[in-house]
Formats: C-alpha cells, sequence, structure tokens
C-alpha cells in the first residue's frame, strides 16, 4: 500500500470516519498517467504509482478449493489476505464492503464447518489486526440466505457504515428459541450486538429488511404477531424501542414476494426517509394492493386503485426525489398491465402514465430517470408480444417511443438510464443482441455495437458513473469468445477493454470503479480456465491483473471496487 494510505479509526469507534491521504508524488504521477503512459503489465506488476483504486474480491487463491478475502492495491502487487484461518471445508461465501470503504463484511463457515457467521474486518488490514466475529452465537445454518443454495446472504450495511444487520437464527444464549431467524445488528468492531426484532413464536421469522436511507431505523419483514402473516415492522436500528408494525393485520398472507420464490419482498423505504411503500393483500384475500405508511404506522394510506375483481399491483418504484410512486397493475383492465403514478401521501390519486394498452398488452419493466424528469418503460402496446422502448412524464400519458427503428420480431428486452439521465443505453434481440443509445425525449437512436453485431451479440452492459461511456461484453471478434468493451454514446470511439484472451477464454463479472478511471473485470486471459481479476484503462490501456498469482486451479469467483 505504499501509495494508497488511510487514516483508519481503532475498531471500537462505530462513528469513525476515513481520510485518504495520497502524497504529492502520487498526485504529480496521476496527472501525468491522466494524459497517457502505462501502469500495469496485465500481470500485476505496476511499473509506476497506482492506475487503479482498492479492490477486495474472492477466490481460492492460496489453497484450491478454499475460498478466501482478498484486498489488491497498488494494482495487485500488494494483496492482503482479509478473511481469517478457515476450518477445514470452511469457505468465504459471500461479502460487502462498506460504503464509507473502511471495513468489509463477510460470511464464513470460518470456526465450525457449515456454520456461517457474520465478521468485519478493515479493507487495509495490517499485520496485527485480525476480523472480528460480530454475529451473535449461532445455531442450526447461521445467516440465512435469501433463497437456499443461491449464495446470497441476508445481511448489509447501514448507509452510514455505523452498524451491520443481518438475519440468522440464534442460540438460546442469547434469544432463548432455538432455530428460527431474528433479525440482529452489530456495529463494526461487534462490541455492541443487539436484537431488532420481536418474534415470541417458534414458527416465525423475520424473512426480509431494509435499512433507512438516514440509518437510523431498519424495516422487515416478518410474521411477528402472527404466523404465517407477514407484515412490515420498523424498529431503531439498536433495538432500543420496541419494533412497530406500519403496514396493519393483513386479510392474506400480507407483503408480496416478488418474484415469487425470490426471497425478496415488495417494499421499500422513499429516499428521504419519509414514508414506505409496500403491496400486499392488506385488505382483501389475495388482492394486492400498494399502501404507504408514515415510520411510526401512525398515517397507512391505499395508494393504488380502485380495483375491481381479479385486478392487482405488479410493482413499484419510488421516485428519485420521494414526490411520487410509480407502479404497474392491471387497474384499468384486468387483461391489460398499465403504467401509473400517485403521490405517496394521498389516497387513490394515481395518474395512467402509459397509453394505448390493450388487451394482452403490458408494461412489463420501468424505471425512473435519476433526475425525476421522465419514467422509461418497456411495452408491447404497439403491436401485442413485440417489446419496445418509450420514456413518459410522471404527470402525464404522453408517452414517446424512443427505441428507434427496430423491426418485427425485434424485442427491447433491458435498458439503463445514464447516470446524469441524458440518455437511455437498451439492447435489441433481432435476432442477435445489440446494443444502442437513444434520447429520452426525442427517440433518436445509435447502435453501439454497429457493424460489429452482424458477428456477435452483446451479453450485459453497464453505464460509467460519469456517464462518459458504456462498457459491454460480447463475441465481437472471436465467435463465441466473450470480450470486454467500452464505447462512447455516441458511439464515436470504441475501444477493447479486456487484453487479448486465450484460445477459449472469456470475460465474465465486469465493473465500473467508482470513479470511472478504469473497469474491472474477471476472465481466464492468460491461462484457459483460470478465472483471474484484471483492469484496464476505458480505452483499454494499462491492462492489469490484480488478483496476482493464483495456487494451481484456483479462481477469483467476485469481486467489489472499494469507494
Amino acid at each position: 500500500m505504499s501509495d494508497w494510505f488511510r487514516k483508519k479509526p481503532s475498531m471500537s469507534n462505530a462513528a469513525a470516519t476515513k481520510t485518504a491521504i495520497f502524497t504529492s508524488l502520487w498526485l504529480i504521477s496521476f496527472l501525468l498517467l491522466s494524459c497517457g503512459g502505462g501502469g500495469g503489465n496485465g500481470d500485476g506488476e505496476s511499473l509506476e504509482t497506482p492506475v487503479f483504486p482498492p479492490v477486495v474480491f474472492l477466490a481460492d487463491r492460496d489453497t484450491q478449493g478454499t475460498l478466501e478475502l482478498y484486498a489488491s492495491f497498488d494494482d495487485g502487487t500488494d494483496i492482503i489476505k482479509l478473511s481469517g484461518a478457515m476450518v477445514s471445508g470452511g469457505n468465504v461465501v459471500d461479502f460487502e464492503v462498506s460504503p464509507n470503504g473502511i471495513y468489509v463484511a463477510y460470511v464464513a463457515d470460518q470456526d465450525t464447518d457449515n456454520l456461517f457467521e457474520l465478521y468485519v474486518v478493515p479493507v487495509d488490514k495490517t499485520s496485527g489486526e485480525s476480523a472480528v466475529k460480530v454475529s451473535v452465537p449461532l445455531a442450526g445454518i447461521g445467516i440465512k440466505e435469501t433463497v437456499l443454495g443461491s449464495g446470497v446472504y441476508l445481511f448489509a450495511w447501514a448507509p452510514n457504515s455505523s452498524r451491520v444487520a443481518y438475519i440468522s437464527d440464534a442460540a438460546d444464549a442469547i434469544v432463548e428459541i432455538v432455530d428460527f431467524f431474528e433479525l440482529f445488528s452489530s456495529t463494526p468492531n461487534g462490541i455492541e450486538k443487539n436484537v431488532i426484532s420481536e418474534l415470541v413464536n417458534s414458527n416465525s421469522d423475520v424473512e426480509d429488511f431494509q435499512w433507512e436511507p438516514d440509518s437510523t431505523l431498519i424495516a422487515y419483514v416478518a410474521d411477528q404477531d402472527f404466523v404465517g402473516e407477514l407484515e412490515l415492522y420498523v424498529a431503531q436500528s439498536d433495538g432500543d424501542d420496541p419494533s412497530v408494525s406500519v403496514s396493519g393485520a393483513m386479510a392474506g398472507n400480507g407483503i408480496k414476494e416478488n418474484p415469487a420464490g425470490s426471497g425478496e419482498f415488495a417494499f421499500a423505504w422513499a429516499p428521504d426517509s419519509s414514508r414506505l411503500a409496500y403491496i400486499a393483500d392488506q385488505f382483501f384475500l389475495d388482492k394486492f394492493e400498494l399502501f404507504t405508511s408514515t415510520p411510526n404506522g401512525i398515517s397507512n394510506l391505499l395508494i393504488s386503485g380502485p380495483f375491481g375483481i381479479n385486478q392487482d399491483v405488479e410493482e413499484f418504484e419510488w421516485a428519485p426525489d420521494s414526490q411520487r410512486i410509480a407502479y404497474t397493475a392491471n387497474q384499468n383492465s384486468a387483461n391489460a398491465i398499465d403504467l401509473f403514478t400517485a403521490p405517496p401521501n394521498v389516497i387513490a390519486s394515481s395518474q395512467i402514465n402509459s397509453s394505448g394498452m390493450g388487451a394482452g398488452q403490458a408494461v412489463i419493466a420501468f424505471k425512473w430517470a435519476p433526475d425525476n424528469s421522465r419514467i422509461a418503460f418497456i411495452s408491447d402496446k404497439g403491436v401485442t408480444g413485440f417489446f419496445r422502448l418509450y420514456t413518459v412524464q410522471p404527470i402525464n400519458n404522453n408517452d414517446i417511443f424512443v427505441s428507434g427503428s427496430i423491426s418485427d420480431p425485434s424485442d427491447v428486452t433491458e435498458f439503463d438510464w445514464s447516470p446524469d439521465s441524458s440518455l437511455i443505453a437498451y439492447l435489441v434481440v433481432a435476432p442477435g443482441v445489440e446494443l444502442y443509445t437513444t434520447f429520452p425525449a426525442s427517440g433518436s437512436s445509435i447502435q453501439i455495437t454497429g457493424d460489429r453485431a452482424a458477428i456477435g451479440d452483446v451479453s450485459d452492459f453497464e453505464w460509467a458513473p460519469n456517464s462518459s461511456r458504456i462498457a459491454y461484453t460480447a463475441d465481437h471478434d472471436v465467435g463465441g469468445a466473450s470480450e470486454l468493451f467500452s464505447s462512447t454514446p455516441d458511439n464515436d470511439d470504441t475501444d477493447q477493454v479486456s487484453g487479448e484472451l486465450v484460445s477459449g477464454g472469456g470475460v465474465g463479472e465486469f465493473k465500473w470503479a467508482p470513479d470511472s478511471s478504469g473497469v474491472g473485470y474477471i476472465a481466464d486471459q492468460n491461462t484457459i480456465n483460470v478465472s483471474e481479476l484484471f483492469a484496464s484503462r476505458p480505452n483499454g490501456n494499462d491492462n492489469t491483473r490484480l488478483s496476482g498469482n493464483l495456487v494451481a486451479g484456483g479462481d477469483v469467483v467476485v469481486f467489489a471496487w472499494v469507494p
């Protein structure tokens, strides 16, 4: 970490903040590098000062078959093992970097095989530091997965990094009932460990939770009062005060699991923390409507409707400014799913935002612009079964067709707003998969993949945080081999970001660095069937291996940039 320093607080200071200090030499070198030059050689050997931010990754780097957690500094030349010594058969199975970039929380059966506990460790751990177990004594399997076998575990940092919350089955030493799932939170040092939920029946469980954006409260879904009836509760993040049911009693099973079988439930905080929205069969059995509530449960309002027989809300999303909620429902016709918006604090005062929807037609996906100006959505409202991209203002139904002159049987399958709201990127299956950008209010589309589309398909894409470029994977140059590219939104400049792949190699997961300085990716670039972590600048320069040398048979599984 010769060129990346941090004044890190003591593990006993849960409210600490970070300060990054860079030397004058680093700053000078960074300016020089931004004008050109190389920072790596594709093998993790940094030739100058660091080009890329630190990164955390999961790999069986030291022992084949044992997944452990690492942090990479100085473009892969300084790699620290973050997780502790593993019991025989133990592995790290999931992790999350704290929003302030100081800590990593991870789930592992580190001390007892098949008992998955929660640990916290500093990202820049020194030789004298070790991971702290922050979960309470556990029973059964430990930290809960969203769905058994999914590998996605139910824990999350508070937005201000002050605490980490998790769902687990605790031993009777803490809660006096064995083998049922409760909600807990802990400070990063593990000194304060609090039970948040208040289950009293051993057949009850907490199913899901979300932090309040300002980190004071936690909302959670549980059958806390009536077994099998999932209500929405709010509690202090340290468990000091009793929890409050903000949804009230349910006519049916309660909060909707969306999609069914996912382990994820349809509720969300307003970005400004003012209210919670949720979908539930609160008034009538199996009739799922949209409600909002204040965090204290005093004001609980029905937002959607009015509904008739066989009419339900499908999904919803808060506007970034918290002033409206968009949702899809067959509210106007039982045979068509439209897009609606509504204020969150007025009963049943929705505005229809999609127009011309006929029987059998539907809005299947939608998303607010980051600046609240418009909502983009995919629908087959023009021709049943053929899906196109539209945008609309939240206050009317004057929707605009923006996906250009694509012909049947082509479909728009995926889209995303640029972070600055100026453009939308989208994929078209035609029958190959092509990437386009469009202006949200005019529908002037540009094909990013251009002539390359004839020889390969796009599999995934992601906007740079500063909206300057789009990174995407496609098998453009080598049939069947997925490579990583980045392009300006106007297709004026497209570059291959991944390095030259070994025969049969390909790129898997990729992510932009938080400062848009580069793109990290996992690929078997140097050796077939050996997945390593690399990064390049957006134009493909400075291709660098960040994961260092792996043990024979080892692979990088997943990674995350440090904020």
